[in-house]
């Protein structure tokens, strides 16, 4: 396992830099309009029968689905954008909550309905596809490092429970795809991106179709210094370029895929890897957090600093999806496999993974046109596999000290699912679905106390949906749906007593889902969308730490636990240029029966998640030039199961402006530069939590003020 000194991250952007970046913002304001490249508006309405969604397993109109689902494309991913981080590309989206920790080793906590919201690093309780292919392991952990954001060409997000659909992990569904190869033999793009905190970010994206083939190559890297400061420099534990700062990161993505016919069909191949490596500052206690306004990593002899906490890993994955007919048949068949390496380094313990994971999925459908009294049916099945060499260390001033954990955990997934949409007449249509899953979780213990052991896990997951087009415009849903999260592997090896093996008391978190919504249109000039749901949980999964293992997370089950939610969303395009959306998100989660050694929380709001959301963006373009500001506001979040009072964190509003050039030709180039300025009332904010962390330090706090440039040249 590797070990790579941080100090080779530049610590600052130089004044050359800046010597561009100040050209770019010049380009980008000024008055000088050459000829605009042919492009799409900025925003318009669509209507919702020309719009397709494939997160539902199935291509269906977004007038016909029976389920709250949201898509976003092209200029709204990328205009304007660093590529940063994944809230940049998908605000506005009822529902979906992206907590950007701005700490690359944990990545962006990212929760639907509540689903995830808890989460100590990646993503879980929810589904992640990128390009077809699942982000989410057998155990229902996701990762999106080897995401390349700038490349992001299409979101779909499926909000509420998807386990009939997709099993473990199925409280919400993220499908990402990367954009389009275009339509000429080749087309060469470079963005580059420099900000403050240290953020250099640069790119190279090679696409074009020839003779029926598409393909797409992008290479990505992105250092950043960071923000978080270091109180005392003598805790570093080596040398470094920079003793001011920690939580430096640096990452490269290579991402590439082709798409070519194969037989009656196409066949689609797909290929990254990433390397990264990143320093994590750790949270803050309140009184840090908002009274004396510290941006410091967590200090003392045993904090992130002196335990040297961070992550090295990379990881390589393939997958192929081929689609066409069989025998009469649609068919859809996709494999693959992927290995992870990960050197991790955390204040109580040094955890080596090695992990190796591959996949297979099929699905056969039948054809319908539609017509009233038709039924198309689905049918399918999922096998996902996960070994992961686990071995941990007690973490001695940041190196590796006893041996405490040396065992093989595997995870084999085995989902077999069934789904119908049956036209009643040619405004009614009713979709159903039925799925089975099982997991068998093993462990080999190689230590002398040998607590080797299995689990298996099932659940019966069934689920149905009615739509009803009112009108022209307007279509009403309701759904009832069923929501599955098995235990992760590092859920179940971490284990409160500090043991080996798998905590046997840690049970899957099952529930079931109500929902009715609107959606619609109005004057081609607005769109709405409002659902209201409840959802009731049984075994929740709850994180907390420990003083003997101040720094690991542990989880363990709640009794039953409520959500109920409303979410409210308009987007309008009006004359002069001008356009705008809003969308509102309402989570009132509580226990309703959970205690622990003779604590009682019935009734307590569930700690991670704000009830209370609301973001909105205001554009205004002229010819080729576009600004917009955009805010976001954040309710209170508690941060404690017991709901203590002074633990929440606070409430915030931030608010972000943007302009830019769009599809601005010169000579044989399209170059798009743009500016943008970050929490422009430099807001002091919790940008994440840690639930029932040890010690109070719950609080991850966010940048202040930051000012980026960057700027897009396509020669094609």
């Amino acid at each position: 396992m590797r070990g790579r000194s941080m100090c080779t991250i530049p610590a600052r952007v130089n004044v050359a830099h800046w010597v561009v970046a100040v050209l770019i913002s010049i380009l980008t304001l000024s008055p000088w309009t050459p000829e605009i490249a042919a492009q799409e508006p900025l925003d318009s309405v669509i209507p919702l029968d020309s719009i397709v969604v494939n997160v539902l397993r199935s291509a269906v109109g977004l007038d016909r689905a029976p389920y709250a689902v949201s898509v976003s494309s092209g200029q709204a991913l990328q205009l304007g954008n660093t590529g940063f981080s994944l809230d940049e590309a998908l605000q506005g989206i009822p529902g979906l909550q992206i907590q950007n920790r701005y700490n690359y080793t944990v990545g962006e906590r990212i929760s639907i309905r509540g689903f995830g919201a808890r989460s100590q690093f990646g993503a879980r309780g929810i589904k992640i596809l990128v390009d077809g292919i699942p982000a989410t392991m057998a155990d229902g952990q996701s990762t999106l490092d080897h995401l390349d954001i700038g490349s992001l060409g299409r979101a779909e997000v499926l909000r509420g429970p998807a386990a009939a659909i997709y099993g473990n992990g199925g409280g919400g569904v993220l499908s990402l795809e990367t954009a389009a190869a275009p339509d000429v033999p080749i087309r060469q793009e470079a963005k580059a991106v420099l900000g403050e905190n240290g953020l250099m970010r640069f790119q190279s994206t090679t696409s074009g179709t020839q003779g029926g083939t598409s393909y797409l190559v992008n290479i990505s890297h992105l250092t950043y210094d960071g923000f978080r400061t270091v109180a005392d420099s003598s805790l570093f534990v080596e040398e470094r370029a920079d003793s001011s700062l920690y939580g430096l990161a640096t990452r490269l993505n290579v991402n590439g895929q082709v798409a070519l016919e194969a037989g009656a069909g196409q066949l689609r191949i797909t290929a990254n890897f990433f390397d990264l490596a990143g320093e994590s500052a750790g949270g803050l206690n309140r009184t840090d957090m908002y009274v004396n306004e510290s941006l410091n990593a967590r200090g003392g002899g045993f904090g992130n600093v002196a335990k040297n906490a961070r992550k090295d890993l990379y990881q390589g994955q393939l997958g192929a999806t081929w689609s066409g007919p069989v025998g009469g048949l649609n068919a859809e068949f996709t494999g693959w496999g992927l290995f992870r390496r990960m050197d991790n380094p955390i204040p109580p313990r040094i955890i080596d993974l090695k992990r190796n994971a591959f996949g297979v999925r099929a699905m056969v459908s039948t054809e319908s046109s539609g017509d009233p009294g038709e039924v198309a049916l689905r049918a399918g099945f999922d096998l996902d596999f996960q070994r992961d060499d686990r071995v941990e260390h007690s973490n001695v001033a940041g190196s590796r000290g006893a041996l405490t954990k040396d065992q093989f955990e595997t995870v084999a997934a085995t989902g077999v699912f069934l789904q119908s949409t049956a036209t009643l007449t040619e405004q009614v249509s009713l979709m159903g679905g039925l799925r089975y899953d099982r997991f068998e979780f093993e462990v080999d213990d190689r230590l002398p106390a040998n607590n080797s052991g299995d689990r298996v896990m099932d659940e019966l997951s069934p689920t149905v949906g009615l739509v009803v087009e009112a009108s022209p415009t307007l279509s009403i849903f309701g759904n009832f749906a069923t929501s599955l999260a098995t235990p992760t592997t590092t859920e179940l090896a971490n284990t409160p007593e500090g043991g080996t093996g798998f905590n046997p008391d840690l049970n899957p978190q099952t529930g079931n889902t109500g929902e009715v919504g609107f959606r619609g249109q109005a004057n081609n000039r607005f769109g709405f969308e409002m659902s209201v749901f409840l959802t009731n949980l049984t075994n929740e999964l709850v994180p907390f730490e420990t003083a003997a293992q101040d720094g690991r997370v542990f989880h363990r089950n709640s009794g039953r636990s409520t959500y109920k939610g409303l979410e409210a969303s308009v987007r309008a395009v009006l004359p002069q240029g001008v356009s705008g959306q809003l969308s509102y998100t309402l989570v009132d989660a509580k226990f309703d029966e959970f205690s622990v050694e003779g604590d009682v929380f019935d009734g307590n709001f569930i700690p991670g998640l704000a009830r209370n959301r609301l973001e909105g963006l205001l554009r205004v373009t002229q010819g080729p030039w576009y600004g917009e500001v955009r805010g976001d506001y954040v309710g209170r979040i508690e941060t404690r199961d017991d709901n203590a009072a002074e633990t929440f964190a606070k409430p915030y509003t931030l608010w972000d402006v943007r302009t830019g050039l769009s599809g601005q030709r010169v000579g044989n180039l399209v170059v798009e530069p743009f500016v943008s300025l970050t929490n422009i009332l430099d807001e002091v904010y919790s940008a994440a939590v840690a639930v029932n962390a040890y010690g109070g330090r719950f609080f991850e706090p966010g940048p202040r003020r930051a000012f980026s440039v960057g700027l897009s040249a396509t020669l094609q």
